[in-house]
């Protein structure tokens, strides 16, 4: 069977989703729900990356504020305003914020209850974040990789990193660049601009914070531990489904990665069911990670084999709010668990979908699109029931059930749309469009429609049908 392996940047849970950072994964999902309707196999993870300091910083701030020892100073005034005011946060569940542990687990299950309900159709029983101690061990066999490829040098400020001033290496990110595909072109050139910020100077350790623990007692630093992700995404799901505690993470690591640069040949079932799944077919993730995409295409192009390498990018754009990029945790965003709790999921989900065009695009969130979803809604309810009613009934008038509506062309419309990322169309297609458009007075051709509505609705608004009675 044909697969389709969608992987997406990690959650960072340390506060709730925006829903630009939403809009990610219901791109994801539409991806996933239409390969299925395709008959293909899917795989689609969904993973947190507990990595940096944030955590401890926030938790601090909450330490001192609620002890009663020490004043409390205007950066920690402001922190317990968002997270109280803001993010509705009772001051019950504030008072545990102070381990920064309890953070992480806390957001981490709100944003995957937050995707649950906005349908986001991932393989939930394979999600992990990257406190498993397999995440560790598989950062340290990339990083003597590195080493072994000399590429990890100690820069001029005495640090510990990669170069990335290595002329053949960067060679090798810009050949894989170049063939890889990116849903709008216009970010393959951005990705090129962003190929001179990527520095041999950036430092691969911390001494603190949340991540994977290299040598016992150094933090790699939070953009230097995720760029071969989705390799570790297959890892988790074929090591869940083993249900064996018997394996050896490391030699296993150690063996892929000699696999995936055709060193030697699969030694396990568990390398064998991973490589089987490579590439990645689509990797989605937002604007403001350029600098991140290239160090993954740096990472790729020198780890493994060309066959195995990330075949296209969806890379999103960023959604403006009072002229600023949407950051929950600046204070500055709509949050995808208001429009969750204000407008309901299926509503909440159209409203991601349709702000502005092409989701590679930077948009500016539109107040006034709740309203025009409303009577959006209204109107294709009256169709649709209009629809079922004329579906069942029985042709009395001869030749009526004649009515012919082209429908390859209607489904190959709104085919080409979803295929290529203009979800927003292919809504406004299905909702205003069609009952504009097709005024049909025969069983016939109300069946063929509500098929249509059926199919495409379910890839792009599942729960949009739930509250109709339909009977064929």
């Amino acid at each position: 069977m044909e697969k389709t392996f969608i992987s997406s940047a990690y959650i960072y849970p340390i506060c709730p989703l925006n829903m630009n950072h939403a809009r990610m994964f219901v791109v994801g999902d539409i991806i996933a729900r239409y390969s299925r309707m395709k008959k293909k196999s899917v795989f689609f993870p969904i993973a947190s990356h507990y990595s940096g300091n944030t955590a401890q910083r926030v938790s601090r701030a909450f330490t001192n504020i609620f002890s009663r020892n020490n004043l409390i100073t205007d950066e920690e005034r402001k922190a317990l305003g968002l997270y109280k005011d803001m993010y509705n946060m009772p001051i019950a569940i504030l008072k545990t914020f102070t381990d920064p542990l309890n953070i992480l687990n806390f957001y981490n299950q709100e944003i995957l209850w937050e995707l649950k309900s906005l349908d986001v159709s991932g393989d939930y029983e394979y999600s992990y974040t990257t406190k498993d101690k397999d995440f560790s061990i598989f950062v340290n066999t990339i990083i003597s990789l590195y080493k072994k490829n000399q590429l990890l040098v100690v820069n001029k400020n005495g640090k510990l990193a990669l170069n990335y001033d290595n002329a053949e290496w960067k060679m090798l990110a810009l050949d894989l660049l170049d063939r890889a595909e990116f849903v709008q072109s216009f970010h393959k050139s951005n990705i090129i601009s962003a190929m001179k910020n990527v520095r041999g100077d950036w430092k691969l350790l911390r001494k603190n914070g949340f991540g994977a623990v290299y040598r016992k007692k150094w933090i790699v630093d939070p953009m230097f531990d995720s760029e071969l992700l989705t390799i570790f995404d297959l890892y988790m799901r074929f090591k869940k489904e083993a249900k064996t505690k018997l394996i050896n993470s490391r030699q296993v690591f150690e063996s892929l990665f000699k696999v995936l640069k055709n060193e030697e040949n699969p030694q396990s079932s568990l390398v064998d069911k991973i490589i089987q799944w490579l590439p990645c077919d689509i990797f989605i993730c937002e604007e403001h990670l350029k600098n991140w995409v290239v160090k993954k295409l740096f990472a790729e192009s020198i780890l493994i084999d060309q066959k195995y390498q990330t075949k296209k990018y969806f890379i999103l754009g960023m959604g403006l709010l009072n002229g600023k990029r949407m950051s929950a945790s600046r204070g500055n965003a709509i949050l995808a668990s208001d429009l969750i709790n204000y407008y309901g999921p299926t509503k909440a989900r159209l409203i991601i979908i349709l702000q502005g065009g092409h989701p590679s695009k930077t948009y500016t969130y539109d107040h006034s699109l709740p309203g025009q979803i409303d009577k959006l809604l209204a109107n294709f309810t009256s169709y649709y029931t209009y629809l079922l009613s004329l579906a069942h009934k029985e042709i009395r008038i001869k030749n009526t059930d004649k009515e012919d509506l082209p429908i390859k062309t209607i489904c190959d419309t709104i085919e080409k749309n979803i295929e290529r990322g203009y979800y927003r169309q292919a809504i406004i297609e299905l909702l205003s469009t069609l009952p504009k458009k097709y005024k049909v007075t025969t069983a016939k051709s109300a069946r063929s429609l509500i098929a249509i509505y059926k199919k495409y609705l379910s890839v792009l608004s599942p729960s949009l049908l739930k509250g109709f009675d339909i009977q064929n």
